[in-house]
C-alpha cells in the first residue's frame, strides 16, 4: 500500500511537472506574441518586425499556405494583427483586412474564418487603376490595443473608431476626412501619434476636381485640429497616394510626406512633387523639390525614416521616376543628401516603400524597373551604409517582371519578403546575402501590390485574386 502510493504520488508529481512546463511554454509564447499594430511596423514605416523568431532563413523554405479567405473583391492594403483579443469571453488572434468593395474583415488567425466584417463604403469610379474602377478600403487600419479600437478611413471617405472584438462603431465617429469622397479617396494608411490621428486624400487616375491633403483629427475631441494642401486648397492635384500614408518622428512627432503633381505649371506648385516635413499640427518645418525628370514624376510612396549608426536621422522616398532621394530630418529644404537612379527614369510605377532594418543596417527596396544609368535591376535591392552616411549597393537579385509595380517589401527574422506584382508570387529572401529562399509559386493567383506582414511564424499578403493568404510551417 505505501509502495503504491509512492508510485502514484510520483506519477502524480510527473503529471504536475509535465503541465507546469506546458503552462509556461503557452504563457510565454502568449506572453512574447507580437502585433503587427500599423502599416510598416512602426510610426517610422520602416517594414521590419525585429521580434519574429520562428521564421528565419532556416526555417522559411518550410512555408506553405494554411487558409485564404474571400475578401469580395481586390485589395492593396498590408494587413494588421492583433494577438489575444477578447471574442465572447475568449482570446483570439485576429488578422483585419479591407479590399475595394468597401468591406472591412477580423479573421481569426488560427482557423482563417471570419469573426466581423463592416462595410465602409465604396465608390464607383471611372478609373481603371482597379479592375471593375471600385474603390474602398485602401489604406491599413491602426490598432490602438490600449482602448481595444481601431482607427481605418472608409470609401465613403470618413475615418471610422470601430471595437477591434466586435466592429461595432465607437461614440463620436466616424469624422469626415473629405467630403466629396467621389473625387477625394484615402489610399495610405492611418498613423497616430500623441493622440492626433493623421489621414490623407488623393484621386482617381488624376480626375479633377480634387484636393490632395493630409488631415489631422484630434482623437479625444473627434475634431480637425490642422489640414495640409500640398498644392494649396484651391488648386487640383498634390494627392498623397503612398500607401504608408504619412511617416512619423517619434521622437520629435514631426510628420513626413511625399506629395503628388499640381494639375497646372509647373506641375511641383507649392509643395507638390515635394518631400515635406511637418509639425504635428501639419506646419511646414521644411520642403524639396528635388527637380525630377521622366514620364510621371509623382511620388507615390510614403517616406521611410531611418537611422544608420553613427549618422544624423534621414529619410528616404522613392519617386515614380526611378530615383531614391535621401535627406537629413530637420534639415529637409537644404535638398537631398543623396539621390540614386535605383529605377529606369521612364518608370512611371507605383514602386511603393523601402524599408529598413535595424538588424542588418540595410536598405531594401523591391524595384520595378532596371535602371538606365546605374547597375541596379529589377527585383530585390539592398543598400548598405558606408562610412560616408551614404547608400551604396549591397546585394541585388533579379527575379519578377521588368517595368512592373510591386509590393513594398517586409523585414522579419533576417528574412526580406515581397510580392511581385502581376508575377503574383510572393518571393523570400536571405536578407543579408540576397539568396532567395522560398516562392509562392503558383499558389496565389492575382497580382499582388500590398505589402506582406511577418508575425509569430505565418506570413499574411493580399492579392488580386480577391483573397486574403496565411502561410506558417
Amino acid at each position: 500500500m505505501t509502495t503504491r502510493l509512492r508510485k502514484n504520488g510520483g506519477v502524480h508529481q510527473l503529471i504536475f511537472v509535465v503541465l507546469a512546463a506546458l503552462w509556461l511554454t503557452v504563457g510565454a509564447r502568449r506572453v512574447s506574441a507580437t502585433d503587427w499594430l500599423m502599416y510598416g511596423f512602426n510610426l517610422q514605416r520602416t517594414g521590419e518586425n525585429p521580434f519574429e523568431s520562428i521564421l528565419t532563413p532556416s526555417t522559411v523554405a518550410g512555408l506553405h499556405e494554411l487558409w485564404s479567405f474571400d475578401l469580395g473583391a481586390v485589395t492593396i492594403m498590408q494587413p494588421v494583427l492583433a494577438t489575444g483579443v477578447i471574442v465572447h469571453g475568449s482570446p483570439k488572434d485576429l488578422v483585419y483586412m479591407g479590399a475595394e468593395h468597401g468591406d472591412l474583415y477580423a479573421i481569426d488567425v488560427a482557423s482563417g474564418t471570419m469573426v466581423w466584417q463592416r462595410n465602409l463604403g465604396s465608390q464607383q469610379t471611372s478609373c481603371r487603376d482597379m479592375p471593375d474602377g471600385v474603390f474602398g478600403v485602401s489604406g491599413s487600419p491602426f490598432l490602438d490595443r490600449t482602448n481595444n479600437r481601431m482607427f481605418v478611413v472608409g470609401g465613403d471617405g470618413n475615418m471610422y473608431a470601430l471595437d477591434l472584438s466586435t466592429g461595432a462603431t465607437l461614440s463620436g465617429w466616424p469624422v469626415a476626412v473629405t467630403t466629396d469622397p467621389a473625387h477625394e479617396h484615402t489610399y495610405g494608411a492611418v498613423n497616430i501619434s500623441n493622440g492626433v490621428a493623421y489621414a490623407e486624400t488623393a484621386s482617381y487616375c488624376d480626375l479633377t476636381p480634387y484636393h490632395g491633403k493630409i488631415v489631422a483629427l484630434k482623437i479625444a475631441t473627434h475634431t480637425v485640429m490642422g489640414t495640409f494642401f500640398p498644392a494649396g486648397p484651391r488648386t487640383n492635384g498634390g494627392g498623397i497616394w503612398g500607401p504608408g500614408g504619412i511617416s512619423i518622428d517619434p521622437a520629435t512627432g514631426d510628420v513626413f510626406t511625399a506629395t503628388g503633381n499640381a494639375l497646372t505649371n509647373p506641375e511641383s506648385f507649392r509643395y507638390s512633387e515635394n518631400v515635406v516635413e511637418l509639425s504635428s499640427v501639419l506646419q511646414v518645418l521644411g520642403s524639396n523639390y528635388p527637380g525630377l525628370t521622366g514620364l510621371d514624376v509623382d511620388f507615390g510612396a510614403t517616406p521611410i525614416l531611418y537611422q544608420p549608426p553613427g549618422c544624423s536621422p534621414m529619410v528616404a522616398a522613392k519617386n515614380k521616376s526611378g530615383v531614391l532621394v535621401a535627406y537629413e530630418r530637420g534639415n529637409v529644404s537644404a535638398g537631398p543628401a543623396q539621390r540614386l537612379q535605383i529605377a529606369n527614369v521612364s518608370d512611371w510605377q507605383f514602386n511603393g516603400i523601402p524599408a529598413w532594418s535595424d538588424t542588418t543596417h540595410l536598405l531594401y527596396i523591391s524595384n520595378s524597373s532596371d535602371s538606365n544609368s546605374a547597375g541596379t535591376k529589377h527585383g530585390m535591392v539592398a543598400l548598405s551604409v558606408g562610412a560616408n552616411c551614404n547608400l551604396r549597393l549591397a546585394w541585388q537579385t533579379t527575379v519578377g517582371p521588368n517595368f512592373a509595380s510591386v509590393s513594398p517589401p517586409t523585414v522579419a527574422g533576417g528574412v526580406v519578403y515581397y510580392g511581385d506584382g502581376p508575377g503574383s508570387q510572393l518571393l523570400a529572401f536571405d536578407a543579408v546575402t540576397g539568396t532567395q529562399l522560398w516562392s509562392s509559386q503558383s499558389t496565389i493567383t492575382g497580382a499582388i501590390y500590398g505589402a506582406p506582414i511577418v508575425v509569430n511564424g505565418r506570413v499574411f499578403v493580399g492579392a488580386w485574386d480577391g483573397k486574403l493568404y496565411a502561410f506558417g510551417l
